[in-house]
Parts: C-alpha cells; structure tokens; sequence
C-alpha cells in the first residue's frame, strides 16, 4: 500500500503543479517549438529571409529597390534610455546614426517623454509600441550605424530585423512601417507572458527574456511566421542576411561588425543568471542530455525500488512463518527447565 500511496501522491502533486503553473509550462512549450522548428521552417520558406547585396554595384541597388516597391519604413531613429543609462557612454554610436540620416528625425526616449507617450498611446510597452505607432528603426544605444540605411533596400521591406544565436531573432535592430500586424500581435501578447520565475527569489534574465525580451521576441515571430504560411495573415516579415542567405554576418551578438552595424555588446539588463543561462544556451544540447539522464536515472530508480518493495511483501504473504522465525530464532536451550546445579546458584 505504501508505493500506491506514493504513486498517488505524485500523480496529485504533478496534476496541480500542471495547473498552477500551465502558463510557465506553455511558455517553455513555445521556446522548444521556436528552437526546434526555426531551421527547418527557413529551409523550407527561403524567402522570409532579406539577402542584402554586399558590395553591389548602383546600377544592381536600383534594380533590387524597383523589385520591393516603394519605401515603407519612416524616416524615424528610436532609441531608448531608461532609468540610470547614461547616454554620454553611447554618444558615438547615437552620433554615428545621427550623422549619416541627416534628414531623418532622430528620437532619444527617455524615462519624462517615455512615460508621457505610454500613459497616451500604450499600457504596457516602449520599444514595440513605439514602432506600432510611428514606424522607422529600432536600434539599441550601443549600435553604431556603418551605412545610411536610406541608402539600403531596408527602407522598402514592411519589417525586418536579424537573426539570433542559437535560433531566433534579434531585437536589438528592428525596421518596420507603422501599424505592422506583427507589431499588434507582440503588444497583445505581452500582459500573458508578464510571469514571474522562481518566486520568492526573482530571474530577472528569464524573466525580460520572456515577457519582452528576445525569447519573447523569436516566440511571437515564429508563431506569426506560422500563419502567415497557411495565408491566415498577409504582411511579411524578414530576417536580414546576406546574398547567400547566410545571417550570421549580420547577427548582433556581443562585440561585433556587421557590414550595417557596429554591436558594442552592452547587456543592461543581464546579472548573475545571464551568465548561468547563457553558458546553458551556448551548450544547450549537453545540458539537455545531462537532464535527460538525470530524468532516467531518477525514474528507474524509483521503479526498481517500488517493485522491490512489491516483491518483499509479496514473499511475506506466500512465507508468513518466516517473519515470525526471524523475531524468535529456536535456541537449543529455550523451553528447558533450569538444571539443580543452575537453580541453587
């Protein structure tokens, strides 16, 4: 009865774990879909991504421009810089986008002009919101722009944004015209996966990384990259490459160029358990095995010892009296009586 109860118990335990937290598990369910599925659907749809011609002549350029149609994008830099940022440290690379789109309109967010347009336009969010409603680019404060991107096929794309390592995209570069469906679906989804992660103790990495963050990101990418192959939606979006399809030139992951950008690698928002979750990110397919055996380990552990238990007490009802022998062994001199000598001691 002791191993029925026990299996009770955890077929209990793990129904309510389920419910309690059917909202972190569907989270996860997303980040192994998007990881599992995002190569595969690239293979299989070649033109989601945007391959921008490298060192293309003016005469190709003007070729690839009539081919996409008219510009899209706005001529609207965003860049965002909350609480203790400091804006002197990101001065270059701000000037270096302000200097080669001079006639565009240059918008450094911070917390009085940020706080204003969301209590007007948006509850929730700040850099998806803003390109909802104004369109344009999104670049991070430590992106130094290489090219004008006016000069760039980019401008005629209705969204597009790079890839990111292992899988995924990157939020760090966004282009995109105003009112992109994509734009509308990211807003609506943010207050569901607003969760907090191993309370009491905060994650603040998991927790930005899944509510707006990048993971967040890639999730809602891939599942409107989902509909819009079975026609359910209509405004493409792109991943930036280069002319062989390949993103990785154009991948903003730590310190790095790219024939567009220079990345400067700052992660504002990263502490102690950025580190933990990278490395596992880096070397995902080793931890998932060591989990995989720790799992196995763990189950098969449990059912030998359950069917132990079960073959023990099964031998106990066929052998009953072997209980009892055990307790009270025969000894040569029990259930004599004392001999003269002995009792007159």
């Amino acid at each position: 009865m002791r191993a029925r109860n026990i299996v009770a118990l955890t077929a209990i335990a793990v129904f309510w774990f389920t419910v309690l937290f059917r909202r972190h598990i569907h989270e996860l369910g997303e980040i192994v879909l998007t990881y599992s599925t995002f190569y595969p659907l690239l293979h299989n749809h070649p033109d989601i991504l945007y391959r921008h011609p490298e060192n293309a002549s003016s005469t190709d350029l003007e070729a690839s421009y009539s081919s996409l149609g008219p510009v899209v994008v706005p001529k609207i830099i965003h860049q965002i810089a909350l609480g203790n940022a400091s804006v002197s440290k990101y001065q270059a690379a701000i000037t270096s986008c302000t200097d080669l789109h001079p006639d565009w309109q240059h918008q450094l967010w911070t917390d009085v002009n940020a706080t204003a347009f969301i209590a007007e336009f948006y509850p929730d969010i700040l850099r998806y919101a803003l390109l909802h409603h104004s369109g344009g680019i999104y670049v991070d404060l430590d992106v130094t722009c290489r090219v004008p991107l006016d000069s760039t096929p980019i401008v005629r794309l209705p969204y597009v944004s790079p890839g990111a390592h292992p899988a995924g995209v990157n939020n760090a570069f966004i282009a995109t015209e105003p009112g992109h469906p994509f734009l509308t679906q990211l807003l609506e989804n943010v207050p569901s996966h607003d969760l907090h992660w191993a309370l009491p103790m905060r994650i603040p990495y998991v927790e930005n990384m899944l509510s707006t963050g990048c993971m967040f990101y890639s999730n809602q990418w891939m599942s409107y990259v989902r509909h819009l192959m079975k026609g359910r939606l209509r405004r493409p979006v792109y991943i930036l490459s280069d002319e062989h399809g390949d993103m990785a030139p154009h991948m903003l992951r730590g310190k790095v160029t790219t024939p567009i950008f220079v990345h400067g690698g700052a992660s504002s928002w990263h502490g102690w358990d950025a580190a933990l979750f990278l490395t596992i990110g880096e070397h995902y397919t080793f931890y998932l095995g060591l989990l995989f055996v720790v799992l196995t380990v763990f189950f098969l552990g449990a059912y030998f010892w359950t069917t132990s238990k079960r073959s023990y007490r099964r031998r106990c009802r066929l052998f009953p009296f072997g209980r009892v022998a055990s307790r009270s062994s025969w000894s040569p001199t029990r259930g004599r009586k004392p001999s003269i000598s002995q009792s007159m001691v």
